[in-house]
């Protein structure tokens, strides 16, 4: 009893979350490729120039992707990508106004080297998985 509890409290922790992107050619990614692109560290891959996507502000999956990818925060992540951006080294994710798979798809379908995370639920069909996350 407990137990179902206590998934219904917290249904995100231990989600499996995917990398994807709709371009075929941007190849798969490493575990170090991907801490440093949401990190703000790289933002090319393949010589392609890379826009990340990010979940709303309020998405328990955002929060728990940062927490699983690279222990951090939202707050963290905002502190992170404020320094990225104020010094010219990197643009920040972009924030989706919703979490749902048309929202996710069409702004990969608009953005030809976007990449988007996602949790492995919300996976579309049509999408390329160059990472997969694992808690």
């Amino acid at each position: 009893m407990f137990a179902i509890l206590f998934s219904l409290c917290f249904p995100v922790m231990g989600q499996t979350f995917v990398i994807i992107t709709m371009n075929a050619e941007i190849d798969a990614l490493h575990s170090n490729q991907v801490k440093m692109l949401y990190r703000g560290r790289i933002s090319n891959i393949n010589g392609l120039p890379i826009r990340l996507m990010d979940l709303p502000r309020e998405s328990d999956y955002r929060k728990h992707f940062y927490q699983q990818l690279l222990n951090k925060t939202p707050n963290q992540m905002a502190a992170i990508w404020a320094r990225q951006s104020f010094s010219g080294n990197a643009v920040a994710p972009i924030e989706i106004k919703d979490e749902s798979q048309t929202v996710i798809v069409n702004w990969l379908r608009n953005n030809a080297n976007g990449i988007a995370y996602v949790p492995e639920h919300l996976l579309p069909e049509d999408a390329y998985v160059i990472y997969k996350l694992t808690e």
